[in-house]
């Protein structure tokens, strides 16, 4: 009897950690409380002003249309993630639209093999122009194979204007979850 319960209850507890594999956010200071930490930036700084939630968020400012200015995260996948769901809060103050379609605050992503190298082409989630107030932007993707690293980028693509980025997040997710933003 006593070794049912133990069983029961391990099972729980694996059934738990893997719940809770799947919800954690495994991008590195994506709220910024920690200035740049794990990120790579070009042109970005934090802002005490600015912000979401928390106490902080990232700035990308640009006066040149005709220079890419931004920055970047490669997030690796644990092991077999099968579906994520990628998020931020994105907010535009005189962003200029660009020649372009996709010219404006960006938000999107590359998928990477385990070397680093670009699989397919950049996914695009936002591209946003003018004046906006802090928005939720977010996409559930199906992880093709070979694909071991995200690469979460936010720019101001050949375009004026700031972008503000706050409560940046890619999680893994279920089949169910997945299913949801389909």
């Amino acid at each position: 009897m006593k070794l049912i319960k133990y069983m029961l209850a391990g099972m729980m507890m694996l059934a738990a950690s893997t719940h809770a594999l799947a919800q954690k956010n495994q991008v590195v200071n994506g709220g910024f409380e920690n200035e740049l930490d794990g990120w790579v930036d070009y042109s970005a700084k934090v802002t005490p002003y600015m912000y979401s939630s928390g106490k902080m968020s990232s700035a990308i400012f640009s006066s040149d249309s005709s220079k890419w200015t931004g920055m970047h995260q490669v997030v690796p996948l644990p092991k077999n993630t099968q579906y994520i769901l990628m998020s931020a809060k994105i907010k535009a103050d005189a962003v200029s639209t660009g020649t372009k379609s996709w010219n404006g605050a960006l938000f999107l992503f590359e998928t990477l093999n385990k070397q680093g190298a670009k699989i397919g082409e950049g996914i695009n989630i936002a591209s946003v122009t003018g004046d906006q107030d802090w928005k939720l932007y977010e996409k559930a993707y199906i992880i093709p194979s070979g694909v071991t690293q995200i690469k979460l980028l936010f720019a101001l693509g050949y375009v004026t204007g700031t972008m503000f980025i706050d409560e940046v997040s890619l999680k893994v997710i279920t089949q169910s979850e997945f299913e949801k933003y389909l």
